[in-house]
């Protein structure tokens, strides 16, 4: 039931979708129903591997095809385009926690699409610097899993850390991240008693060439874990 205290705010402070800026009530999320049911489903045919778009007969793309991999697969609630890009941007340059909170549940909607998304042991956020974390005030991929948490019941482990800042990624090619991210990320003390024998779930907000859910889930081998693969609310650059 809307109460007067929050018909009175939705006039003086009134809400619009993070897309396509229609006004929204007080008790509806970021985006609207139209935008929220538009989200761009991940491209097909997909690599089976990283789920990226690929071309020809092979069932991986160019770049999966005949590598070995600390992150066994990776897969995407949707493409970010249209309104799943906006709302990535209202988590990561407009500090709307909601925006991640609602990315989360998507996910979590979405993963009793990806059954081979099933059977881990445990979730895993991917870390942020402590720098970036205190400009921003939070680590949108840990709101984001803890929605995911929630709605599996599967722990959130804190069992990688961030061990040095890197350049925005969205700014470099595949090349280019894999340099600045090698050894980017490290186990946290104590993380082989969390992690060891574990199948553990990699949590993100965005992937574009699957580089940083390799070098997390690396981490995460190196403290135990017997199987890692990545899942994000979506996916950009050369995968779309």
């Amino acid at each position: 039931m809307v109460t007067y205290w929050e018909m009175a705010l939705d006039v003086l402070l009134p809400r619009a979708c993070a897309h396509c800026r229609e006004d929204l009530s007080r008790a509806s999320g970021p985006l609207c129903r139209a935008c929220a049911g538009a989200l761009p489903p991940p491209p097909e045919p997909a690599c089976v591997r990283c789920a990226g778009r690929r071309g020809g007969p092979s069932p991986f793309c160019a770049d999966c095809a005949g590598r070995r991999f600390a992150c066994r697969l990776i897969r995407a609630a949707c493409v970010h385009r249209g309104p799943a890009a906006s709302l990535v941007h209202a988590f990561k340059f407009r500090g709307s926690k909601p925006a991640a909170k609602a990315a989360g549940r998507f996910m979590a909607a979405a993963l009793t699409l990806r059954p081979e998304l099933s059977g881990f042991d445990a979730l895993a956020a991917v870390p942020i610097h402590p720098r970036r974390e205190r400009e921003r005030g939070y680590n949108q991929a840990e709101l984001i899993a803890r929605e995911l948490a929630a709605a599996t019941g599967l722990p959130l482990l804190d069992a990688v850390e961030r061990s040095r800042a890197a350049a925005p990624s969205w700014r470099l090619g595949r090349l280019a991240r894999r340099a600045e991210l090698a050894g980017a990320f490290a186990p946290r003390a104590g993380a082989p008693a969390l992690v060891a024998g574990k199948r553990v779930l990699i949590i993100d907000d965005v992937s574009a060439t699957g580089t940083t859910f390799e070098e997390c889930a690396a981490a995460l081998r190196t403290a135990g874990a017997v199987d890692a693969a990545g899942y994000c609310f979506a996916r950009a650059g050369n995968f779309v």
